[in-house]
């Protein structure tokens, strides 16, 4: 009976994921994306990002880049936010991105007119008590 299950649970995962529509580089890939952080950092931690560009023509993307930052335990969401802000100001070319901070809740990473789009991701997050979602 327990095989029966399983075959059931593979055969539903499968039919499940037919039917999922792909991911397609126009879904992934934008000039700009915000960053949204909720909560209070119950416990030290990190939060890492990884930044992917979209390749060109000749299929070249570049290196992704990684954003790592280190949070503090009973940080707030606005000391959070100035933290991720200013790991994104030192791992990136201010000639290729923009980078703001906006209500104290969200971070803008915006690419430069000759900058190529690029996707972003959070890569890690060891944070407990906050919630951070991205936003093309």
């Amino acid at each position: 009976m327990k095989t029966l299950n399983k075959i059931g649970l593979l055969c539903g995962l499968i039919s499940f994921l037919a039917f999922t529509a792909p991911v397609t580089a126009e879904d992934q890939f934008g000039d700009e994306w915000k960053i949204s952080v909720a909560g209070n950092a119950v416990s030290a931690g990190s939060v890492s990002f990884t930044l992917t560009f979209e390749p060109d023509n000749s299929g070249n993307a570049g290196d992704p880049i990684t954003v790592v930052t280190q949070i503090g335990a009973n940080s707030s969401t606005e000391d959070m936010v100035s933290l991720i802000g200013d790991s994104f100001s030192t791992a990136l070319s201010q000639d290729d991105f923009d980078i703001e901070i906006s209500w104290g809740e969200q971070i803008r990473v915006a690419a430069q007119e000759d900058t190529p789009n690029f996707a972003l991701i959070v890569a890690n997050n060891t944070l407990q008590g906050v919630s951070i979602k991205i936003k093309e």
